[in-house]
């Protein structure tokens, strides 16, 4: 498995700390202590992930025009998918113009989709059904926040990636995946009203207040909490499930959650500051994009060469935590 490319698609409006801080009569700088997030991007209702996961592609294809008539598999990451019926994927393939004899399909997930797309791009690879992978992440939180929820408005960001990964000619003895779920925590960060469980009735749109498409409630101290508890469980039995030591990673890259919950966890697996990468400040928290997105701005950074081992890691809703290591 070797990711060939990444390309970002980040919307054009730019939701500030200063404009928050306006809105809910709060400091900017109180916002940015507690996030790391000086301002995150919200697309329009007209312009949701699908469109914004189709411009992440055509980037790619712009700068790679041969990949766009290899392509073989479409799977895309994420919970904004255009209807319930028929899959996102089946109507990119079209969009995109990519060859029909194309295996798609949506995945419904959120912080540790990456990873848990990563590995069905894995298992395709090694089950020489696909050879050319376009994986797309993209989520539209800002469609299900609360005009009024500044705790969940200051950490969320809107995006779409697309990553482009074919079959290695070169054998690594890595890429072994560890998962976890604990379906227990499923209510610390749900979209309620948004399916068919409780779903949205007259009484719920009565209030024009509320997101027509559900409304996002998170418990920050559980997921921190599960966080803390989990994570550096989750690393050492990827370390040892690849048969690797700490030192033998050059970058651990963790699902962007916030900054604060990062230097915590950092700490206490004990990573050195140089190897480990905490930025979210012009995004805030992409959910599933948010490691492709870190992963690239290393790439842009030229602080990534190739033969380097990296350690993915994601972890949240669910909840669910998956982790792997790539060779880059």
């Amino acid at each position: 498995m070797q990711i060939k490319a990444i390309s970002v698609y980040l919307p054009e409006k730019i939701i500030s700390n200063t404009k928050l801080a306006h809105q809910f009569n709060v400091s900017a700088e109180e916002i940015y202590t507690k996030t790391g997030v000086l301002e995150r991007r919200h697309t329009t209702l007209d312009f949701n992930m699908q469109k914004m996961v189709e411009s992440a592609a055509n980037q790619l294809f712009q700068s790679y025009p041969d990949i766009q008539s290899k392509i073989d598999t479409i799977i895309i990451v994420g919970h904004g998918f255009s209807y319930k019926a028929p899959n996102t994927s089946a109507i990119i393939q079209y969009n995109l113009n990519l060859p029909e004899k194309c295996f798609c399909i949506d995945l419904p997930h959120g912080c540790t989709g990456y990873i848990y797309g990563l590995s069905l791009v894995h298992s395709l690879i090694q089950s020489n059904i696909s050879q050319n992978i376009l994986l797309l992440t993209g989520d539209t939180p800002s469609y299900v926040i609360h005009k009024n929820n500044l705790e969940l408005i200051s950490i969320f960001g809107d995006s779409g990636t697309a990553s482009y990964i074919t079959n290695s000619t070169e054998n690594t003895p890595y890429e072994k995946f560890v998962f976890y779920t604990d379906g227990s925590g499923f209510d610390k960060l749900i979209v309620e009203r948004s399916g068919t469980t409780n779903p949205a009735n007259a009484e719920y749109y009565l209030d024009k207040s509320n997101p027509p498409q559900g409304n996002m409630k998170m418990d920050g101290t559980a997921i921190f909490l599960m966080s803390i508890k989990k994570v550096p469980t989750l690393i050492n039995e990827t370390l040892e499930k690849n048969q690797l030591q700490m030192n033998d990673i050059d970058y651990f890259i963790f699902h962007q959650a916030n900054s604060f919950m990062l230097e915590t966890l950092r700490k206490k697996i004990k990573i050195p500051k140089e190897k480990f990468f905490n930025d979210i400040r012009y995004t805030g928290n992409t959910v599933a994009s948010s490691i492709p997105i870190a992963l690239n701005q290393l790439i842009k950074e030229n602080k990534i060469q190739k033969g380097m081992k990296i350690l993915l890691a994601g972890f949240g809703l669910g909840y669910t935590l998956g982790a792997t290591v790539i060779e880059f």
